[in-house]
Parts: structure tokens; sequence; C-alpha cells
């Protein structure tokens, strides 16, 4: 006897459709194994591949630094933070940018690498030592935008600033870029800065002593005219009576001199009136 099993068409439709849908599920299955087994053999190629001594950094010699002149390459390279061997793509240029300039006094640090053959260049710009000064006991230098490097950062064999600067315990000098582009300019020598009372700006300078009150950008430009056209001061007084200038209001200078044999009472006070340009 034969028996026929009839499916009904709807039915039939129904076990295709389940047929192509494993089917699909096995090519996606090998399609992800495949992806997988590409993916780890490419990232381990590339983790031997830069293993490879082609691809390190193996010694401070695959190192170039660039701007520099007050410090020397070796210097800035025992700076760097990079232990070797390491793999050039390892290297993280602005970490080792920020590092440097953390310890070392330069700015501006740019860190390129090159991949073959491998090398860094590092270029620098140093902070330039403009003015002697002492925080907290320790010996050290200023450089124009007012950051304070020690003494040791620098070789020994550095030409020392001849500018001193007598700082504030509790706060930066204010405005200290602009006060000293100032003085740098002044046709008169100055030798000291005296900026510990912010109330009175004091210079030493080789007329002596000078009193500039608070110290406000546009006026000190008028106290520094007034200055130079004091110049021929030593030529009319005595400048060993000379206690200080006051020059808190330009255009009314004060001298204030020291006791003499023929004023044996306070010292005294006297206008000057500097010579017209």
């Amino acid at each position: 006897m034969t028996v026929e099993v009839l499916i009904a068409p709807g039915e039939a439709d129904y076990v295709a459709r389940r047929k192509q849908l494993r089917k699909q599920r096995r090519i996606r299955i090998w399609q992800r194994i495949w992806q997988l087994t590409f993916i780890t053999g490419m990232t381990g190629g590339l983790l031997w591949v830069a293993m490879l001594p082609e691809w390190q950094l193996r010694s401070p010699a695959q190192i170039e630094i660039e701007g520099n002149s007050l410090l020397s390459s070796n210097v800035i390279k025992k700076a760097l933070p990079i232990k070797y061997p390491q793999s050039i793509f390892q290297i993280q240029p602005q970490a080792i940018a920020t590092q440097l300039e953390n310890s070392a006094p330069v700015f501006g640090v740019v860190v390129s690498r090159t991949i073959f053959p491998s090398k860094l260049t590092i270029q620098v710009r140093e902070r330039l030592p403009i003015a002697n000064s002492t925080r907290k006991g320790q010996t050290g230098f200023l450089d124009a935008e007012g950051i304070w490097i020690p003494v040791k950062a620098y070789p020994t064999s550095i030409t020392k600033p001849k500018l001193v600067v007598l700082e504030p315990s509790d706060r930066p000098i204010a405005n200290w870029s602009t006060l000293y582009r100032q003085i740098s300019q002044s046709q008169v020598k100055i030798n000291q800065v005296d900026a510990r009372d912010q109330s009175n700006l004091i210079l030493s300078t080789e007329l002596g002593l000078v009193y500039f009150g608070t110290y406000q950008p546009a006026l000190f430009t008028t106290q520094l005219e007034t200055l130079d056209r004091m110049r021929t001061l030593p030529d009319k007084l005595n400048s060993q009576n000379l206690l200080h200038i006051d020059l808190t209001q330009p255009s009314a200078p004060v001298l204030e001199m020291k006791l003499t044999q023929n004023n044996k009472s306070n010292p005294t006070n006297q206008q000057a009136t500097p010579n017209q340009p």
C-alpha cells in the first residue's frame, strides 16, 4: 500500500524559508570566524613587526635634539621619559613633550617620529635666564615670562645675568613680562628690581635707589623717561649724600638727601628739575 503525504502550499514555503535561514546563519558564523582569524592574524603580525629591531628605539643615539644652545643634547635626552628598547609605535609624542617641559627649562616642545629608520626628532625652545632670583632659600633664574628655574637646571658654565630681582614671597610679580621689557629698554642702567612691596617698586640704578610707587605700565614709561633726563644728576650733587630719588610723581621728582654738616636735623627733600629732552 502506498501512502502519499500531501503538504499544503503554505507549509512548503515555511519549510523552504527555514532552510534558507539556517543556511544564512551558517554563512554568518563562518564570516565571523574568518573575520576573527584575520584580525587576530593582523594584530599578531603588527606586534611581531613592532618588536623587530628595525622598528625600535634602542638608544639615545636615535634621538635628535634641535633648537638648543644653553643645554646640551645629552642633558635633554636624560630628561626624556623613554625606556630602551621601546617600539617606535608605542611612543606618545605629546606625553613626551609635556613631561620634558615639566622637567627641563624648555617650552614649546615638538616631538615627531620617523618610522623608517626609527628615530625621534625633538624641537625645543629654551627658557633664557634674564635675572637672578632666590625662592625659598634656593638660587635660580627668572625668564622673560617670570618662570623661575633653579640654577642646577643649567650647566655651571652658563653666563649668569647681571640683573637681580627681589620677589614677593607670596605671589608672582604682576605684569613681569611688561615690566622686564620696559626695564631692558631703559637708557639708565638698572642693577636690581625690588618688587617685594606692591605699593612701592624700587630699582637700584646707576643714579642710586629710585622709588616708583605702585607699578603702572603706562605711568612707568613716563617715570623712566624722567629718570633718563636726570642722568646728569651726579654732576650736580654729591651722590654719596643721596638716599633715593622719588619718582612717584614723575612731573615733580623728589631727592631724599642725607644729613650734612650744615643741616643736622632731618634728611632733606629737594625738588629736582629734570633736564628737558
